[in-house]
């Protein structure tokens, strides 16, 4: 089937505090955005040989994580994430193509592999039992049996309880109490409408809420995870685990780290400080939190307030943002170093140092104090995140040409459709 898909859609949910809900994503954008990856990060600087698994490895610092270990480090990666895949039967255009995780793994994985390097991915629940004893299967029969490192990169928004089969679903509220968030509307050029400052009131999460959340984006689900590799005897002495955090800043605290989200992330960082002293005593090994930076991804748009912060952010930190690869790139220049990664005093390896330094983030604070609410957004503003957020759905990817059709089948690498 031939299909053109010229521009991105997607639209504001008021009742969700004004977050931005995508609807379609563009299959050549994606691949050609993971390609550019792999471009970034340059030659391997090393033999490789490491194998490292990654959960979430297919968008965010996840896909980052794998562009940087197997291009720029030369390792063999394993990727575990639930990616809606390709459905040519459907009469659906989103569902015939998959999604944007599908298709940034598919181009991943092509350039890994022809970077000479073993790359492959298991689609599944991360939650799922029977999903971990294929990894561990994987291991043995395409990884040499052991693995070097774990990076944890997990984003979902729901994952189903084994226990019941029933699904889980985390919730983006405050704890508590009400809280108030600026943001901003959407454009309607056709009514000629423009970007407004608005303040959305959220109600706090409830209990089950909260024990919701942390079950999805908790520590617990991690420590499981190591329990059956440890198990499984497939941790290489030395192995590594990273878990990706986020303490976020004063400015979002009350959606952030002091809401249910900082909930689960503090049991994230808990849960990975207790494995840190089991891995030292089984093999040698080691576990770190990783704090990292605000950054453009899938989710972003998705948590209220964040798309206002970052819109700012991204103009006020300028060449000193740091995009999830970026961030990456550091992060394992690092950990390959002689001296390896250094750490605060909690023992957390703070990705974030260069946001919140003091000057952006007093610059941030004005800019908040002087969005008077019902005042026009910025253009400017507007346009660079909508940008920079499109783009992780594979629009306004430089060299794509958005007015073409393209082949629905061998855009997915899948045989030409009979007929």
């Amino acid at each position: 089937m031939k299909l053109a898909i010229p521009s991105f859609q997607f639209r504001f949910i008021p009742s969700m505090g004004n977050v931005v809900f995508p609807g379609n994503f563009h299959p050549v954008g994606t691949q050609k955005a993971a390609d550019a990856m792999l471009e970034r990060v340059g030659a391997s600087v090393s033999e490789g040989g490491e194998n490292w698994l990654i959960v979430g490895g297919s968008g965010g610092f996840g896909s980052a994580a794998r562009a940087v270990l197997g291009g720029r480090h030369g390792a063999n990666t394993l990727n575990v994430s639930l990616d809606a895949q390709p459905t040519p039967e459907s009469n659906n255009k989103i569902r015939k193509i998959g999604s944007p995780g599908f298709h940034r793994n598919l181009a991943l994985e092509r350039g890994l592999t022809e970077r000479g390097t073993k790359a492959g991915s298991i689609i599944g629940d991360a939650f799922d039992p029977a999903i971990r004893d294929e990894v561990v299967a994987t291991v043995r029969e395409s990884f040499g049996g052991k693995i070097n490192g774990l990076v944890w990169a997990l984003a979902a928004p729901r994952a189903t309880d084994p226990r019941t089969g029933k699904a889980v679903t985390s919730a983006l509220k405050p704890l508590g109490k009400s809280l108030s968030v600026k943001t901003f509307t959407g454009r309607d050029e056709k009514r000629g409408k423009v970007p407004q400052v608005v303040e959305m009131e959220l109600p706090p999460g409830n209990p089950e809420e909260a024990i919701s959340t942390i079950f999805v984006m908790g520590g617990g689900i991690v420590r499981q995870w190591i329990d059956v590799l440890i198990a499984a005897d497939v941790l290489a002495e030395g192995f590594t685990l990273y878990t990706i955090s986020y303490r976020g800043n004063p400015l979002n605290a009350g959606m952030y780290r002091d809401g249910l989200i900082g909930l689960a992330k503090a049991d994230l960082e808990f849960e990975t400080s207790v494995l840190n002293a089991q891995l030292a005593e089984r093999v040698g090994g080691k576990a770190l939190a990783v704090e990292g930076p605000a950054v453009v991804t899938e989710a972003s748009g998705g948590i209220p307030g964040v798309p206002f912060y970052l819109a700012h952010m991204l103009e006020v930190m300028g060449d000193k943002f740091e995009d999830p690869l970026a961030s990456m790139q550091r992060m394992f220049a690092g950990h390959f170093s002689e001296g390896g990664l250094a750490t605060d005093d909690e023992g957390l390896v703070r990705m974030d140092d260069v946001e919140l330094q003091e000057a952006f983030q007093s610059e941030l604070a004005s800019r908040y104090e002087a969005a008077a609410v019902g005042s026009n957004f910025d253009d400017g503003l507007y346009d660079r995140f909508m940008s920079e957020y499109g783009k992780t759905r594979g629009f306004d990817i430089p060299g794509v040409d958005y007015e073409a059709e393209f082949d629905t089948d061998a855009v997915c690498g899948l045989p030409p459709s009979e007929g």
